[in-house]
């Protein structure tokens, strides 16, 4: 209810460790008395029509975001950063090179996530209306993050059929 504190199953009781110390879900689907869960069907019924819209726009966009943000995260660490090692590995300069470098390595692979996602969009040809366009924009963004695009489509698929 409003402003009231929802009650909160008593979780003590369930076992969520198996005898060889093994976490085990205490959610049981075969059991008659477990909870209905929505089927594929009914949980995309209930998603706006306009989420399964395919743009070339509005993907392009997306590849052009994030390869603007790469873009300035590798000018950014060729501005700041050197790829000498420091000579002595316990300084200051030391420290600073080693957290300059982690920090550019974790947010050039969030940015460079965002294609990843994009290149399995083109494999799903959720990318865009056209086929060919997203096997050409699936094929460049996959060459790019170094993996074989119709080799990955193909097998992909297969383990969408399993």
């Amino acid at each position: 209810g409003k402003g009231e504190r929802a009650s909160v199953p008593d979780t003590t009781t369930i076992q969520t460790v198996s005898k060889d110390g093994h976490w085990v879900s205490p959610y049981k689907p075969l059991d008659p008395k477990a909870p209905e869960l929505p089927s594929k069907g009914e949980i995309k019924a209930v998603i706006p029509k306009a989420c399964f819209e395919r743009s070339y726009v509005h993907s392009m966009y997306f590849v052009f975001r994030d390869t603007v943000m790469a873009a300035g995260c590798a000018y950014a660490a060729y501005q700041t950063l050197s790829t000498d090692l420091p000579s002595d590995l316990l300084s200051l300069d030391a420290l600073k090179w080693f957290v300059g470098w982690n920090t550019y390595a974790f947010w050039m692979g969030c940015i460079l996530t965002g294609h990843w996602v994009l290149a399995h969009e083109c494999g799903h040809g959720a990318f865009s209306p056209s086929q060919t366009f997203n096997d050409i924009w699936g094929f460049v963004m996959h060459q790019a993050l170094l993996v074989p695009y119709f080799a990955w489509q193909y097998t992909h698929a297969k383990h969408h059929r399993r």
